[in-house]
């Protein structure tokens, strides 16, 4: 249910406890070129889901002062996305590994990272059937131009502890220790681990071009039949 919950909060569905200001993110890139490091806010909600699950942070930064297109990024490489708190202490950092090399030109489509506070033995498929290890996740929309151009659009989507990932480890083996869980001994020690997912059948899907990108596109049509002719 707890993990549901968050999902629920990704998605918009439950209704917020409060915001909180002053959160920023700093967006960065690499692969076959290094994009410029932006610094953006983030518009906070927290959540009062239970009294014995971590408060959950959902973190939104919206990428429109960007531009229409968004942030330009590589076909292949890694997205860099540190979240610090209103004091300027690093929250979490994030970095997303992703393959875009086959994406089709006016396409879209997702990245999400999900990063569990898990036990060292512990495999993929456990962390799927003990939901409760999900301690941070990351929703990365991209799209690409009829160029083939990647780029980072929309929005960055996050859920998260305001504890760093030092804090929260602590605080999460007291709370294995404290609820004497028999899990404990199975397991033995716990790490934070991540995996990244995105959609399949399909992996992509087309993008709806707005005003600018159909006049582009009309143009382009207009020279090829002038060329032809």
């Amino acid at each position: 249910m707890f993990v549901s919950q968050k999902e629920s909060a990704l998605k918009g569905r439950i209704t917020p406890f409060g915001v909180l200001e002053g959160f920023t993110i700093e967006l960065a890139a690499s692969g076959a070129f290094y994009p410029v490091h932006i610094t953006l806010p983030v518009t906070t909600f927290f959540y009062n889901l239970s009294e014995d699950a971590p408060l959950p942070y959902f973190g939104h930064c919206s990428l429109e002062t960007l531009g229409r297109k968004g942030y330009h990024v590589p076909l292949k490489g890694s997205i860099q996305v540190t979240l610090f708190n209103p004091q300027g202490s690093v929250v979490k950092m994030f970095i997303v590994q992703y393959n875009l090399a086959d994406m089709p030109p006016c396409s879209q489509t997702f990245v999400r990272q999900r990063t569990y506070f898990m036990p060292t033995n512990a495999t993929r498929e456990d962390a799927l059937e003990h939901r409760s290890w999900l301690h941070y996740l990351i929703h990365l929309r991209f799209a690409s131009s009829r160029s083939r151009k990647i780029y980072l659009h929309s929005d960055i989507r996050m859920l998260f502890a305001r504890k760093s990932d030092v804090d929260a480890v602590g605080v999460y083996s007291d709370q294995i220790q404290s609820h004497g869980e028999s899990s404990s001994s199975q397991w033995g020690s716990f790490e934070l681990r991540s995996f990244n997912e995105m959609p399949r059948n399909p992996k992509f899907s087309p993008r709806k071009m707005n005003r600018d990108d159909m006049a582009a596109a009309e143009w382009q049509s207009t020279s090829q039949e002038t060329k032809a002719n």
